[in-house]
């Protein structure tokens, strides 16, 4: 989920942009919610009390949160490519920054996580790295994700497309997805706008080891497409779009539609759900509105760090497994169920501390890479 992140010649930070940046935390918050919650909540059985099935309903929605942000990724990546190409498309500057993007972050989640893992599987020979506890989060053979064969496919992007995520951090699918989804949008566009076709439309060869990955592109074109609704067509909006009981509307519907996914199950229903969120944030960045105060931090937070937290989060939240239970993961008490939101605090401010050492130095590697291309190129041609 390494969506654009907006520096220099991005638009305002207008109450929409904050609030988009607002749902980045909790998206990627709602995803680490649910693998702690099954790294150390046992499965659903009887007598459960509301309290505790709650928290079974929450932890259900981590997939779709990531439907949910490829929809906002594509549209920040429609706003970049279509920014590029009004000033004239260069296929390396735009690799270079986003290289820089990914793997300024994960390069060292991939060293942290594997360690934390080495940890966990050897040295502590944890019940949870060793799959006795049985989680369907975490089913995967982690002595055999930690090989440098994998090590060296995730770095290319490759993870659950050839090669398994790395250790235990399963969640590194979507970043390889996301990686494939930049090359191909532009790789598109060029040849659609040139006539003619772009050399980059081979990278649509890695489909074929995973043809599910059209389906999580069709999601993230809704948030193209709702760029290029949004400013192409008329900048004003309509009168009617500026009242706010129209938004209400839209975010009824998109929550119904979570609940319906969440009931009777997302596989199918991906693509209707991403159309759903991108009508709604049709609406809103139509809607005059300004983002509550109270919202200031949790926008801040994902525009910051929700990258680090999708990347990071689950190697960690294994770790603490490693150290808080055996062989049994916990019964949802209010006990069990205060550790687990105790942990999952701990880990969004750890990710927060390695995105302050991480993706806030991305305009700094940028540059750098920048920088080095150029004078590579002047030397060449002295």
């Amino acid at each position: 989920m390494g969506d654009e992140d907006r520096s220099a010649g991005q638009p305002p930070r207008t109450g929409a942009y904050v609030i988009m940046d607002a749902m980045r935390c909790i998206l990627a918050v709602a995803v680490a919610f649910a693998h702690g919650w099954y790294l150390l909540i046992e499965d659903y059985g009887e007598h459960v009390s509301p309290f505790a099935s709650a928290g079974y309903f929450l932890a259900g929605f981590a997939h779709a949160s990531v439907i949910l942000f490829f929809v906002l990724s594509g549209y920040w990546i429609a706003s970049s490519v279509d920014r590029r190409m009004a000033q004239g498309w260069q296929w390396s500057s735009y690799l270079v920054d986003r290289l820089s993007r990914l793997l300024i972050v994960l390069v060292p989640t991939l060293a942290i996580g594997g360690t934390l893992d080495a940890l966990g599987l050897y040295a502590l020979e944890s019940p949870t790295h060793g799959g006795v506890t049985d989680t369907y989060v975490l089913r995967t053979d982690v002595d055999t994700a930690l090989g440098w064969q994998t090590l060296v496919g995730n770095l290319l992007f490759l993870q659950s497309i050839i090669v398994p995520p790395y250790g235990t951090n399963g969640p590194l699918w979507s970043l390889a997805y996301e990686f494939w989804f930049y090359i191909w949008f532009p790789a598109l566009l060029i040849s659609v706008r040139a006539r003619r076709p772009s050399f980059f439309l081979v990278a649509f060869a890695v489909a074929m080891a995973a043809p599910e990955m059209f389906v999580g592109f069709a999601c993230w074109l809704c948030g193209a497409l709702l760029f290029w609704v949004t400013n192409r067509g008329s900048q004003g909006g309509s009168s009617f779009l500026k009242l706010r009981p129209w938004l209400a509307a839209a975010g009824a519907a998109l929550a119904a539609m979570l609940v319906f996914v969440r009931a009777t199950g997302l596989e199918g229903k991906e693509v209707p759900l991403a159309l759903t969120f991108a009508g709604f944030l049709f609406v809103l960045l139509r809607t005059e509105i300004s983002a509550p105060r109270w919202l200031t931090p949790f926008a801040s937070y994902g525009a910051k760090a929700s990258f680090s937290l999708y990347a990071l989060h689950f190697p960690l939240l294994a770790m603490a497994a490693a150290l808080l239970i055996d062989d049994q993961r916990l019964a949802p008490s209010f006990a069990s169920i205060g550790l687990m939101l105790a942990t999952l605090l701990v880990v969004i401010a750890t990710c927060g501390l390695f995105a302050r050492h991480t993706e806030r130095h991305t305009a700094r590697v940028r540059a750098f890479v920048s920088d080095g291309l150029r004078s590579r190129r002047a030397r060449g041609t002295e």
